[in-house]
Formats: C-alpha cells, structure tokens, sequence
C-alpha cells in the first residue's frame, strides 16, 4: 500500500523541482545569449505576434460560431463555396 508523503516532504520536493527548474532556465538563456553572440546577431527577447486568425476564438464570435456549427452540412458546405470565392 502506497503511503501519502507529508507537506514537508512535499514542499521540500517542490523546492528542490523549482531550483533545477531555475537552473536550467538559467543554463538556457545563457547558452542562447552565447550562440547568439557567436554568430554575431542582436540578444532581443521572443515576441509572440498575433494569428491573422485569432479574431476567429474573440467572445463575440461565440454566437456566430454556435449558429455556422447547427445549420445543417450541406448549408454549411454551400455557404463555404460562395465564401471562398
């Protein structure tokens, strides 16, 4: 039978995951920098850009999303081909 672990003992493991966890962020980012300076190119931080689709998954589009998904296939389908047009 497998015995519950203590809050100590599981905090100490969170600790201990965290610290490898910061670690090797840490051996990333410095391993990144150094290629990056190798090959002679600018350190800059990743910026996430926008989908041209997001506005796809957007609140106001629930409705919209929820009609186009029960109007029946052949509906749907034709409505597709003349969309795409």
């Amino acid at each position: 039978m497998i015995t519950p672990r203590s809050p100590h003992d599981i905090n100490a493991l969170l600790a201990h995951w965290a610290r490898v966890d910061d670690e090797a962020g840490r051996t990333a980012t410095a391993r990144r920098q150094h290629v990056l300076q190798a090959s002679g190119r600018a350190v800059e931080e990743y910026e996430f850009h926008e989908m041209p689709n997001d506005w796809v998954h957007r609140d106001w589009m629930r409705p919209v999303r929820f009609i186009y998904r029960n109007i029946p296939r052949a509906l749907r389908m034709q409505m597709k081909k003349r969309l795409v047009k």
